[in-house]
Protein backbone atom coordinates (compact mmCIF):
# COMPACT_ATOMS: atom_id res chain seq x y z
CA UNK A 1 0.00 0.00 0.00
CA UNK A 2 1.18 3.40 -0.71
CA UNK A 3 2.29 5.72 1.81
CA UNK A 4 -0.36 8.62 1.21
CA UNK A 5 -3.29 5.50 0.92
CA UNK A 6 -2.05 4.84 4.49
CA UNK A 7 -1.93 8.07 5.55
CA UNK A 8 -5.75 8.43 4.78
CA UNK A 9 -6.64 5.25 6.64
CA UNK A 10 -5.39 6.96 9.38
CA UNK A 11 -7.30 9.91 9.13
CA UNK A 12 -10.36 8.20 8.46
CA UNK A 13 -10.36 6.16 11.04
CA UNK A 14 -9.30 9.09 13.44
CA UNK A 15 -12.19 11.22 12.73
CA UNK A 16 -14.22 8.09 13.37
CA UNK A 17 -12.27 7.98 17.20
CA UNK A 18 -12.46 11.74 17.51
CA UNK A 19 -16.33 11.53 19.30
CA UNK A 20 -15.59 8.98 20.58
CA UNK A 21 -13.82 8.63 24.28
CA UNK A 22 -13.97 4.87 25.18
CA UNK A 23 -11.94 2.10 22.64
CA UNK A 24 -12.34 -1.66 22.94
CA UNK A 25 -9.79 -3.54 21.37
CA UNK A 26 -10.64 -7.29 20.52
CA UNK A 27 -9.24 -9.92 18.49
CA UNK A 28 -11.13 -11.50 15.21
CA UNK A 29 -11.29 -15.36 15.59
CA UNK A 30 -12.32 -16.93 12.32
CA UNK A 31 -16.46 -16.61 12.28
CA UNK A 32 -18.53 -16.86 9.38
CA UNK A 33 -20.90 -14.17 8.17
CA UNK A 34 -23.40 -14.72 9.93
CA UNK A 35 -21.85 -14.81 13.30
CA UNK A 36 -20.28 -11.41 12.05
CA UNK A 37 -22.95 -9.78 11.01
CA UNK A 38 -25.17 -10.88 14.84
CA UNK A 39 -21.82 -9.07 16.72
CA UNK A 40 -21.91 -5.95 14.55
CA UNK A 41 -25.70 -5.44 15.32
CA UNK A 42 -25.34 -6.11 18.98
CA UNK A 43 -23.07 -3.41 19.26
CA UNK A 44 -24.98 -1.36 17.51
CA UNK A 45 -27.84 -1.63 19.77
CA UNK A 46 -25.74 -0.05 22.14
CA UNK A 47 -24.82 2.88 20.09
CA UNK A 48 -21.24 1.58 18.99
CA UNK A 49 -19.58 0.67 15.87
CA UNK A 50 -16.97 -2.52 15.65
CA UNK A 51 -14.63 -1.71 12.74
CA UNK A 52 -11.73 -3.85 11.48
CA UNK A 53 -8.09 -2.44 11.45
CA UNK A 54 -4.79 -3.04 10.21
CA UNK A 55 -2.43 -2.86 13.13
CA UNK A 56 0.23 -0.43 12.17
CA UNK A 57 -2.48 2.31 10.83
CA UNK A 58 -4.28 2.21 14.23
CA UNK A 59 -1.44 2.72 16.55
CA UNK A 60 -0.89 5.43 13.80
CA UNK A 61 -4.56 7.24 14.02
CA UNK A 62 -5.48 6.69 17.82
CA UNK A 63 -3.15 9.05 19.11
CA UNK A 64 -0.69 9.97 22.13
CA UNK A 65 -2.71 9.77 24.86
CA UNK A 66 -4.03 6.26 23.84
CA UNK A 67 -0.97 5.01 22.81
CA UNK A 68 -0.90 2.45 25.15
CA UNK A 69 -3.39 0.58 23.49
CA UNK A 70 -0.79 -0.21 20.88
CA UNK A 71 0.43 -3.48 22.54
CA UNK A 72 -3.16 -5.57 21.82
CA UNK A 73 -2.53 -4.56 18.35
CA UNK A 74 -1.19 -8.12 16.85
CA UNK A 75 -3.15 -10.60 14.22
CA UNK A 76 -6.56 -9.45 13.46
CA UNK A 77 -7.92 -6.46 15.16
CA UNK A 78 -11.25 -4.58 15.64
CA UNK A 79 -11.86 -1.38 17.77
CA UNK A 80 -15.50 -1.19 19.03
CA UNK A 81 -16.03 2.63 20.01
CA UNK A 82 -19.46 4.48 20.60
CA UNK A 83 -22.08 4.23 22.69
CA UNK A 84 -21.89 3.14 26.90
CA UNK A 85 -18.68 1.30 27.20
CA UNK A 86 -19.85 -1.20 29.76
CA UNK A 87 -23.16 -2.55 28.19
CA UNK A 88 -20.72 -2.46 24.46
CA UNK A 89 -18.14 -4.80 27.05
CA UNK A 90 -20.56 -7.06 28.46
CA UNK A 91 -21.95 -7.74 24.53
CA UNK A 92 -18.12 -8.40 23.76
CA UNK A 93 -17.23 -11.04 26.54
CA UNK A 94 -20.30 -12.87 25.52
CA UNK A 95 -19.11 -12.86 22.13
CA UNK A 96 -16.17 -14.13 23.25
CA UNK A 97 -17.72 -16.81 25.38
CA UNK A 98 -19.02 -18.12 21.88
CA UNK A 99 -15.29 -18.24 20.53
CA UNK A 100 -15.48 -15.43 17.76
CA UNK A 101 -14.04 -12.84 19.55
CA UNK A 102 -10.83 -12.15 22.30
CA UNK A 103 -11.04 -9.32 24.50
CA UNK A 104 -7.65 -7.74 24.68
CA UNK A 105 -7.79 -4.29 26.14
CA UNK A 106 -9.93 -1.02 26.64
CA UNK A 107 -9.19 2.69 26.72
CA UNK A 108 -12.49 3.80 29.18
CA UNK A 109 -12.45 7.27 30.75
CA UNK A 110 -8.71 7.82 30.34
CA UNK A 111 -7.60 4.63 31.69
CA UNK A 112 -5.72 1.86 29.95
CA UNK A 113 -7.55 -1.85 31.30
CA UNK A 114 -5.82 -5.62 30.09
CA UNK A 115 -8.10 -8.21 29.33
CA UNK A 116 -9.12 -8.43 32.77
CA UNK A 117 -10.18 -4.90 33.41
CA UNK A 118 -12.11 -5.07 30.06
CA UNK A 119 -13.84 -8.55 31.64
CA UNK A 120 -14.58 -6.08 35.12
CA UNK A 121 -15.53 -3.82 33.10
CA UNK A 122 -18.25 -5.57 32.03
CA UNK A 123 -19.19 -7.30 35.25
CA UNK A 124 -20.19 -3.91 36.96
CA UNK A 125 -23.32 -2.22 36.15
CA UNK A 126 -23.96 0.38 33.77
CA UNK A 127 -24.99 3.88 34.61
CA UNK A 128 -28.58 3.85 34.85
CA UNK A 129 -28.45 0.60 36.98
CA UNK A 130 -25.88 2.25 39.07
CA UNK A 131 -28.13 5.90 39.35
CA UNK A 132 -30.76 3.66 40.74
CA UNK A 133 -29.01 2.21 43.24
CA UNK A 134 -27.77 5.53 44.81
CA UNK A 135 -31.27 6.84 44.45
CA UNK A 136 -32.64 3.90 46.48
CA UNK A 137 -29.29 4.37 49.47
CA UNK A 138 -30.72 8.54 49.22
CA UNK A 139 -33.82 7.56 49.56
CA UNK A 140 -33.88 4.65 52.14
CA UNK A 141 -32.12 7.13 54.52
CA UNK A 142 -35.11 9.21 55.13
CA UNK A 143 -37.53 6.91 54.55
CA UNK A 144 -36.06 5.85 57.67
CA UNK A 145 -36.15 8.88 59.21
CA UNK A 146 -39.83 9.32 58.35
CA UNK A 147 -40.83 5.93 60.04
CA UNK A 148 -38.96 6.47 63.33
CA UNK A 149 -40.58 9.79 63.27
CA UNK A 150 -43.99 8.92 62.43
CA UNK A 151 -43.54 5.42 65.38
CA UNK A 152 -42.41 7.67 67.98
CA UNK A 153 -45.76 10.12 67.51
CA UNK A 154 -47.83 6.74 66.81
CA UNK A 155 -46.63 5.64 70.39
CA UNK A 156 -46.79 8.48 72.55
CA UNK A 157 -50.31 8.91 70.99
CA UNK A 158 -51.06 5.04 72.13
CA UNK A 159 -49.60 5.28 75.82
CA UNK A 160 -51.89 8.33 76.23
CA UNK A 161 -54.59 6.36 74.69
CA UNK A 162 -53.87 3.53 76.99
CA UNK A 163 -53.63 6.50 80.34
CA UNK A 164 -57.12 7.54 79.23
CA UNK A 165 -58.44 4.25 79.06
CA UNK A 166 -56.87 2.89 81.68
CA UNK A 167 -58.45 6.01 84.03
CA UNK A 168 -61.89 5.19 82.62
CA UNK A 169 -62.03 8.98 81.28
CA UNK A 170 -63.28 10.00 78.32
CA UNK A 171 -61.37 12.25 75.56
CA UNK A 172 -63.26 15.63 74.93
CA UNK A 173 -62.95 16.98 71.41
CA UNK A 174 -63.68 20.51 70.98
Amino acid sequence: MSKQLKQMMADDLRSDLEGSEDILVVGLLPMDAQQNHALRLKIREHGAHLRGIHNRTAKHAIGEERSGLGEYFTGMTALAFGGEPIPVAKALVDAAKKKTIEVRGAYVEGEILDAAGFRQLADSPDKPTLRGMLAGLVNSSGRGIAVALSGLGGGIARCLQAKIDKSGETAETE
